[in-house]
């Protein structure tokens, strides 16, 4: 499953695989393919107030590979599909203390309904739960999510209930799924 860092990243960095997809840390050199991919869809359930900008783009890829570095609780992985790698998407596990962790995840529009989300996220669970502290994974989506809660159900999560407020800032209905 875990392979060694790509040539010249951080080698405490793992690379994931499945045979299908690789999940590793994103780079700079991701920005612009990140942006192609933000649509309509991912704005909505993640509640972004405006299209991103290259420059927010880039600070989002400059603190997760801070994370990464400094051993912060963010663990964000890029998605990539294809015999010539594409990014398709991200997959991040938050870690929230006492042994949980919150798992999110998106998929760009030409990417979707191929299974590619819920292989990342399996992946990103296997790797929390066998090589961090974390025993408990946790997804919050919005009940009206029905692509996402697919996922979440495919990676082998179970729902739970509704989400506690004190759980997300999006509005609306949010409901939790677990990977004991």
């Amino acid at each position: 499953m875990a392979d060694d860092a790509p040539p010249g990243g951080d080698p405490s960095v793992p690379t994931l695989e499945d045979g299908v997809i690789r999940l590793r840390p994103l780079t700079l050199a991701d920005a612009d393919a990140w942006l192609e991919g933000e649509d309509d869809v991912i704005r909505r359930w993640f509640q972004f107030p405006r299209p991103s900008t290259r420059a927010d783009v880039s600070a989002a890829i400059e603190s997760w590979a801070r994370s990464w570095r400094e051993g912060g609780r963010v663990r964000h992985f890029g998605i990539e599909a294809g015999a010539s790698p594409t990014l398709v998407g991200g997959v991040e596990v938050r870690d929230r203390g006492e042994g949980s962790a919150y798992v999110s995840y998106l998929i760009f529009a030409p990417h979707r309904r191929r299974g590619h989300g819920s292989r990342a996220v399996r992946l990103a669970a296997l790797h929390a739960l066998q090589d961090t502290p974390v025993t408990r994974l946790v997804i919050i989506v919005d009940e009206d999510n029905q692509a996402s809660r697919a996922v979440a159900e495919a990676a082998g999560f179970r729902l739970e209930g509704l989400a506690e407020a004190w759980e997300h800032v999006e509005l609306g209905s949010m409901l939790r799924y677990v990977r004991p």
